[in-house]
């Protein structure tokens, strides 16, 4: 009960040193969902208008990329930067981006509305399934329990449901990758739990995983698409329903080879723009993610019918244990990015003990780095892992022209 006034409390304080109303936004955002608003037309002609775009020359805009984001950095006044946001990107580009106090404050109201309609209430305990750590005190005043899937062994996930248990836990939110091993878990026990809700973040999974996990928890599971980048772009309503993208302040599309829009049940390459991004533009922006249009309003893009192109493989430690590979990567790219760096990579399983971490050739990178990097991997890989950063001349595409971030290229007999 304590912690839970003493997180209401803080939200509201937030605000204050956000210094901006994040009640007023989220009030603004309800009424955005509740009436399934369109963006207004003028709003977009003014954000473009600021940033030197042309609203009636949209279609041939040209699409943004991490490297067009970063080139405007330094143009960006430091006494007006916030916060960062960090990414490994979907295809291992390191990338960072500034947020304006104004800016968080948004991203604060959006996560907040939709985890609201999500089934969480402010205050509820949660487990947050995360690929970065946080003091425990940050913890304590969000009355969250962090877990970072570095392991995956069933003494872990027994602890992790042990938890869910012992502090009545309310909310999960996170990788369904690990949340299906929690499931797995307490179907073969047949625990009692208190989980009321589920959100799942950062990856897909398959249908017959969800129905699992769904079946297992008994409770509402709801699914997510979210970036670093923008924040939410689009959640569900219901289990196994459409996407409905965040009608506030994210414009999304889905574009096809050609840039323009594709027709209602194709797939295509998610875009967004950001009519909230203050310090640097994010016009027309290619998250490098793939989904499926669903319903248009008017021209704009209401929903989404699937979401892919964020599949992680499964990459074990030295010891043999499975781990969540998206916790392998701000040990990779946060040494990166915080310096400045921006060179694309990729992480591969290549052997029982044996890992090469492939480091796209082109701005050199001190040794000191690339040092501390190893480092990070070899805490969570285990001592007897061996690990190989390799500079390359380029990162071979997949048949189907994707680089993803992880792989695991050892037969795992």
């Amino acid at each position: 009960m304590i912690r839970r006034i003493i997180s209401k409390l803080l939200f509201h304080a937030y605000a204050g040193v956000v210094g901006t109303s994040i009640n007023d936004h989220l009030k603004k955002i309800r009424d955005a969902h509740t009436y399934a608003s369109l963006i207004k037309k003028e709003d977009i002609q003014i954000y473009l208008s600021k940033w030197g775009y042309n609203y009636n020359e949209w279609n041939s805009l040209p699409l943004m990329t991490k490297k067009d984001i970063s080139g405007r950095l330094p143009g960006v006044n430091p006494s007006s930067i916030h916060s960062y946001a960090y990414t490994g990107g979907s295809y291992g580009e390191p990338f960072k981006l500034p947020y304006s106090k104004e800016r968080a404050g948004i991203r604060t109201a959006s996560f907040a509305y939709f985890n609201e309609i999500a089934g969480y209430s402010l205050g509820d305990p949660f487990l947050l399934i995360a690929a970065k750590e946080k003091p425990k005190w940050w913890q304590f005043l969000r009355n969250e329990y962090r877990f970072v899937p570095k392991d995956l062994s069933e003494q872990q996930i027994a602890e992790t449901v042990k938890l869910l248990c012992d502090q009545q836990i309310k909310v999960i939110i996170g990788f369904p990758s690990v949340v299906y091993e929690l499931a797995a878990y307490i179907a073969e026990n047949k625990i009692d739990h208190p989980v009321n809700a589920i959100i799942f973040t950062s990856e897909p999974t398959d249908e017959t995983k969800r129905k699992f996990i769904k079946r297992a928890f008994g409770c509402r599971v709801t699914d997510r698409y979210s970036n670093e980048e923008v924040g939410l772009i689009a959640q569900q309503r219901e289990f196994g329903g459409v996407y409905y993208t965040n009608r506030y302040n994210v414009l999304v599309e889905i574009l096809g080879d050609d840039n323009l829009p594709v027709a209602a049940g194709e797939a295509g390459k998610v875009v967004v723009t950001d009519l909230k991004a203050d310090l640097v533009p994010i016009v027309r922006y290619d998250t490098g993610d793939i989904a499926v249009a669903h319903e248009y309003k008017e021209g704009q893009l209401m929903s989404l019918s699937a979401i892919s192109g964020r599949t992680t493989e499964m990459i074990y430690n030295a010891e043999g244990n499975s781990i969540a590979a998206l916790s392998l990567g701000p040990l990779i790219h946060k040494p990166l990015t915080e310096r400045n760096f921006y060179n694309q990579f990729q992480f591969a399983q290549v052997g029982e003990k044996h890992y090469e971490l492939r480091v796209k050739s082109g701005t050199q990178i001190p040794v000191q780095i690339l040092d501390e990097i190893k480092g990070n991997l070899l805490k969570v890989l285990g001592v007897k892992a061996i690990v190989d950063i390799l500079m390359v001349e380029d990162i071979k595409p997949q048949k189907s022209g994707k680089r993803p971030i992880y792989k695991n290229e050892w037969k795992r007999q």
